[in-house]
């Protein structure tokens, strides 16, 4: 997420792969120079939301650096800021903008910030407190957030599998459009196998469509219900059993927290992230959210919000298929959540 400030400066949120073409976008939303970001976030610890800042600092050298509290080095401990990040961290974002100590982050008129301190891991011999900082754009009246919220599209976006977003989607027994870009294309394919030991299926809509289902299952859950190992088949053979398509429409198409936050870290002090959802809903009034995963911007409003989180208060709302969790999100819980 890059927002350009009153000043004409941007903010970025969680800097992606640090290619030619992702910093000319960037900079683009600015004067097209280096020199207009002022700001890079790291909004929480999780690697893939902060691998890439130290490559965006080296590129916007007058950037000032923000991150979510509970930043951490493996296997090393107490590694210094200069060789994690490329330079000291210029603040970290503890509770609430609103909180005096907040008072010195110059970007505040214009993003205020929210953070959640919620479950515990064992990495290394270390235990660590999970941390997002959720934003707020007043301008825009949008919430930026990480991993707390998503809505996992019903479809494979176009966009990221036809290079003309605008042409006209085919039927489920079309061929697709050409030209296509043949690496994602691939993947969905590969994946849309009723099993691994079946040949690559025909392009077809049908076939992209049951490839970014199951995708989307696995993403979610590490090892889904229906996906069996076959050993009658053959060793390391692995077979989709019917009802994966129901328990994706269970999962896709509505504003949720994604089963891994939900199972792995929320799930040890609920009260508190109730209270941190409620926080959030009441103080700003946000027409849309950005999530870091899946579709983006999303319409959604503090209500939905609190819809999405109303598990907290029971825990059979929205409850994922258990023996989805069964397998792959609840044995990792087991081992590594304190």
């Amino acid at each position: 997420v890059v927002v350009r400030l009153r000043d004409g400066t941007l903010w970025v949120h969680a800097p992606l792969a640090p290619t030619e073409e992702f910093f000319e976008l960037v900079e683009g939303c600015g004067d097209g120079t280096a020199q207009c970001v002022a700001h890079v976030v790291a909004p929480t610890y999780a690697l893939e939301h902060k691998v890439f800042v130290k490559d965006a600092l080296c590129r916007w050298p007058e950037a000032r650096l923000w991150t979510a509290p509970g930043q951490f080095s493996f296997p090393v401990q107490q590694v210094p800021e200069a060789f994690v990040w490329g330079r000291a961290v210029s603040g970290e974002l503890y509770g609430s903008d609103a909180a005096a100590s907040s008072a010195a982050i110059p970007w505040t008129d214009d993003i205020q910030f929210e953070t959640l301190e919620a479950g515990t891991f064992r990495v290394g011999g270390a235990t660590l407190t999970f941390f997002e900082t959720v934003f707020y754009h007043m301008p825009s009246r949008s919430l930026v957030v990480t991993d707390c919220l998503a809505r996992v599209p019903l479809a494979p976006p176009p966009q990221r599998l036809d290079q003309d977003p605008t042409a006209t989607r085919p039927g489920p027994d079309q061929d697709p459009p050409q030209p296509l870009d043949g690496e994602a294309v691939q993947k969905l394919l590969l994946i849309s196998k009723r099993s691994t030991a079946d040949p690559l299926p025909a392009d077809t809509a049908a076939a992209r469509q049951a490839g970014w289902e199951k995708t989307a299952l696995l993403v979610s859950y590490f090892f889904p219900e229906h996906e069996e190992l076959d050993l009658e088949a053959g060793l390391g053979v692995v077979t989709w059993t019917d009802g994966w398509h129901d328990n994706f429409n269970a999962l896709a198409g509505r504003l949720l927290v994604p089963p891994v936050v939900r199972t792995l870290v929320y799930a040890q002090d609920p009260a508190r992230v109730k209270r941190w959802a409620e926080r959030v809903a009441a103080r700003w009034d946000f027409t849309q959210i950005v999530p870091a995963h899946w579709e983006a911007p999303v319409a959604a409003s503090p209500r939905d919000l609190e819809r999405a989180f109303a598990f907290l208060g029971d825990e059979t709302v929205d409850a994922f298929p258990a023996a989805d969790l069964a397998r792959g999100l609840k044995p990792i819980a087991r081992i590594f959540v304190k």
